[in-house]
């Protein structure tokens, strides 16, 4: 049978516009809504924005400035480097799984927003039935998006794929995770500017080097629906 589990994290970011205690509570109730599922929840108090990979990628590019959109107060810096986190984490989920003695990492690992539940229509329900379904997608990390695939913007998130739920098997979960970190970095290196984690899985698309499968879907449940 078929194994899943789910992948999360979080940290905390100064000012940022939603609180603290509104993502505590948000990932409190995801936990209890998929209780039963496999989880690993990086959230710890030692992380901080600078203990991300980004984040100490960045100390050595002072001069590099980053995409705000319309919304500065929420794509700061350590929004970006949070965001990028993800891949960093499902790599981790990975090898800790390698790892453990006598532990089989799963077949499926399932990226999911910390704060997934804010998003209108989502709720424990979703999520279970898309757990349910997703192991059948086993030879690419599978994504839904909201745009077709296009030029990747540089000044606003490049909406391809949605980022809040990733399903990654677990042979790709290293090639996907290093491919994806790997295009920020080169990014970053060229055009002197940190964008957003969509903007890097779309860049990531364009390469061809990684199977992804994209189902067209928008920020509401339809993320969880959509998969056929």
């Amino acid at each position: 049978m078929a194994t899943v589990k789910i992948v999360t994290g979080y940290i905390d970011i100064p000012d940022h516009p939603r609180g603290a205690a509104d993502y505590r509570a948000l990932g409190e109730q995801l936990f209890a809504e998929t209780m039963g599922t496999e989880a690993l929840v990086f959230d710890s108090e030692r992380l901080k924005v600078e203990t991300t990979w980004l984040a100490k990628f960045l100390q050595s590019r002072p001069n590099v400035t980053h995409a705000v959109a319309d919304n500065p107060a929420k794509n700061t810096v350590a929004y970006h480097c949070v965001q990028h986190e993800k891949f960093q984490w499902l790599q981790l989920a990975h090898q800790l799984d390698r790892a453990a003695p006598g532990n089989t990492p799963a077949d499926t690992y399932v990226w999911i927003d910390y704060g997934i539940l804010h998003v209108p229509g989502v709720t424990g329900a979703v999520i279970r039935s898309y757990l349910d379904r997703i192991d059948s997608y086993g030879g690419a990390v599978v994504m839904p998006g909201c745009w077709s695939k296009k030029e990747v913007p540089a000044d606003v998130p490049c909406w391809r794929f949605c980022g809040g739920l990733i399903a990654v098997p677990r042979a790709l979960v290293v090639p996907f995770t290093t491919a994806a970190k790997g295009v920020a970095v080169r990014h970053v290196a060229t055009a002197g500017v940190v964008e957003w984690e969509v903007n890097t899985l779309a860049r990531l698309e364009s390469l061809g080097e990684i199977p992804i499968s994209w189902y067209k879907a928008d920020h509401n449940e339809t993320m969880f629906t959509a998969l056929r």
